[in-house]
């Protein structure tokens, strides 16, 4: 008996997505070509909808987003930009977590390619993670498998659409914020060396730091992780190494964790934010507004990013993407923790500034 002819083999022969076929289908937005191609491709399977009323048994193939641990509200906030763009094109979404920490090898790799998936989104540790060599050489890997899209730094040599935020800039409108406010002393706290994009963040860092033409030496930046934790840690070992008269007067953290962790380590030693330390985060978390005091932070827009990586990526499987990388716009959201009510403190340039 003859195989019955499917929406997807529809989708297949019309090069368009399954979701484009549904519209064109059912009248929905399609331009006059892409409809065009759909009912020829109908006509030449001898594909039959379903009739109304009646619920369609085919499975849409899916998209997936591999990305790291979901606890972290950036990827959390993401993965539902992600979701619901999915949702609205007619695709079921699989999430992949991945810790940023963990080790990505070809197990990673070989996991990703059995998924049951028609594209892929890749954002965190199989991105981040790793030498530039290999990060290409798994990215390539999973490129030859689907359509995928990225998010984070660009990779050199992966044909694919690349989304990434300004991190530059995200560490530049931080540091000449506090500089405008009177800061001279302005150290970085968190992320890992073995992470491109808080290496980009670092490197941003002292290229402004160097510019403004103020200190940063190694003991400037406390590179110690991610998490709330860190944030504890890299205060004690940020401070305990310095002397009192050369403590740095304010900390711009790689993201929100690791500023909420900093905030209480602060506020256990007796440190004043923002009158005796000004502290800025990352990410815009929900939470944010929330501190005591609230948090002045960056936000990079992660919602915003997840649902233009899904569109891409949908195109990209109708044929009509190319590589590109979209460098997405950051804001700095400015609340009490970096001082901004206190005005402008010209003793702070006044301190000394020798380390």
């Amino acid at each position: 008996m003859e195989k019955q002819a499917t929406i997807v083999d529809v989708a297949e022969l019309a090069q368009v997505s399954v979701a484009t076929v549904s519209r064109a289908l059912s009248g929905g937005s399609a331009s006059p070509a892409t409809r065009k191609k759909v009912e020829e491709a109908v006509r030449a399977l001898g594909y039959q909808a379903p009739a109304r009323g009646k619920p369609a048994r085919e499975k849409l193939p899916g998209l997936a987003l591999v990305t790291s641990d979901l606890s972290n509200p950036y990827y959390a906030a993401l993965c539902s930009g992600a979701a619901e763009t999915a949702r609205q094109e007619g695709y079921a979404l699989t999430v992949y977590q991945k810790a940023l920490s963990e080790r990505t090898d070809q197990t990673i790799v070989d996991q990703i390619l059995r998924l049951p998936v028609a594209g892929a989104v890749l954002v965190g540790s199989v991105v981040e993670s790793g030498t530039e060599e290999e990060i290409q050489q798994r990215l390539s890997a999973i490129e030859q498998a689907m359509p995928i899209v990225t998010i984070g730094p660009r990779v050199e040599g992966v044909h694919c659409v690349n989304i990434t935020s300004d991190l530059s800039l995200s560490v530049r409108k931080s540091i000449t914020h506090l500089y405008a406010l009177g800061h001279r002393r302005i150290s970085f706290i968190g992320g890992s060396g073995g992470v491109r994009s808080s290496s980009a963040r670092r490197r941003a860092y002292y290229r402004e730091m160097e510019r403004l033409g103020l200190p940063a030496d190694r003991e400037s930046v406390v590179d110690a992780g991610f998490t709330p934790q860190t944030g504890e840690a890299c205060v004690n070992r940020l401070l305990g190494a310095l002397p009192r008269e050369t403590w740095p007067t304010a900390m711009i953290a790689i993201n929100d964790l690791v500023a909420l962790g900093a905030l209480r380590q602060l506020q256990r030693m007796g440190i004043r934010v923002p009158e005796d330390v000004a502290l800025i985060g990352c990410d815009n978390q929900f939470f944010t507004p929330f501190l005591t005091p609230p948090l002045t932070t960056v936000d990079l827009h992660p919602f915003d990013h997840g649902a233009v990586a899904v569109r891409e990526l949908i195109n990209a499987m109708e044929g009509g993407g190319h590589a590109f990388s979209q460098i997405r716009e950051c804001s700095l959201i400015v609340r009490e923790s970096c001082g901004s009510l206190l005005g402008i403190r010209p003793e702070l340039g006044e301190q000394k500034t020798s380390r």
